[in-house]
C-alpha cells in the first residue's frame, strides 16, 4: 500500500469519527471514549524509537505476528508466528543485516566478515557492500550483502507515520554474480524492514508490508 493511500485512510476514519460524534446522543466526551474502545487501531500508541527499546509487534493479516526486541551490541532479535504457531526467529544488526536465522528447526549463522558498525548510519547515495561467512547443517559459505541506499520517505503502518530509507538489496554466494532480492523500507527509527517491495517476473512490482504495529504490553 502507498504510503498517501494508507494517509488518505488515516483522514476518511477521522472524518467518519466526527460526523459518528456529531449523530451521538450520548454527547461527544462519551462518544469519544466509546469509539476508542470499540477501534483499538484509533487507541493504538504508535512505537517510537524510545518506546521501541521496550519491544513492539508487527502484523499481517491478523494471522502472522513478530514481536521485536532490540539488544545490547546493535542487535534486533525477531519472532515471527502464524496462527500462533512459531515460523521463524532471527537476530540482526541494527535489523538490516541476518546474524542468525531459525527457520522452522533449521539454523543457518552469518558471521560478519566487515565492520558492519561503521556502515552505520544509512546516508542516501551510499553503495554498501558487506560479507559474510555462513554456516548451516554444517557446511560453510560465503556471502556478499551489496546495498544502495536512496532518498528517505514516509509509509504509515495503519495510523503510524514512520521515516522509511528506500534501500536497493542484492546478494551473491561464493564467487557467483550479485542477485537483486528486494528494495527494503527500512526504518531506522525501528531497527526494522518495513516493507519489502519485489520484482515478479512480468515485470510488475509487489509491495509487502505490515498492516498493523503496537508496543508489547507488559
Amino acid at each position: 500500500m502507498r504510503a498517501e493511500s494508507a494517509c488518505g485512510q488515516c483522514v476518511n476514519c477521522v472524518l467518519i469519527i466526527s460526523t459518528f460524534c456529531q449523530r451521538c446522543i450520548l454527547g461527544p466526551a462519551l462518544c469519544i471514549a466509546l469509539l476508542l474502545v470499540l477501534s483499538p487501531s484509533v487507541a493504538e500508541e504508535c512505537p517510537t524509537e524510545q518506546s521501541a527499546r521496550h519491544g513492539f509487534v508487527v502484523e499481517r493479516n491478523e494471522r502472522q505476528k513478530s514481536e521485536i526486541f532490540q539488544g545490547d551490541q546493535h542487535t534486533v532479535r525477531t519472532v515471527m508466528r502464524y496462527d500462533g504457531a512459531t515460523l521463524l526467529e532471527t537476530t540482526q544488526f541494527e535489523g538490516l543485516f541476518l546474524l542468525d536465522r531459525l527457520d522452522r528447526g533449521r539454523r543457518t549463522k552469518f558471521v560478519p566478515r566487515t565492520d558492519l558498525k561503521a556502515l552505520f548510519p544509512m546516508k542516501p547515495g551510499r553503495h554498501i557492500g558487506a560479507q559474510f561467512t555462513t554456516e548451516s547443517d554444517g557446511e560453510a559459505g560465503q556471502l556478499t550483502v551489496e546495498i544502495i541506499v536512496k532518498a528517505p520517505e514516509d509509509m504509515y503502518i495503519g495510523p503510524c507515520k514512520y521515516s522509511v530509507v528506500r534501500i536497493e538489496h542484492s546478494e551473491s554466494h561464493g564467487t557467483g554474480a550479485a542477485q537483486f532480492i528486494s528494495t527494503d523500507f527500512y526504518s531506522p527509527e525501528l531497527k526494522l524492514v518495513l516493507a519489502r517491495q519485489y520484482k515478479n517476473r512480468n515485470g510488475r512490482t509487489e509491495l509487502i508490508k505490515y498492516d498493523r504495529i503496537y508496543p508489547i504490553k507488559d
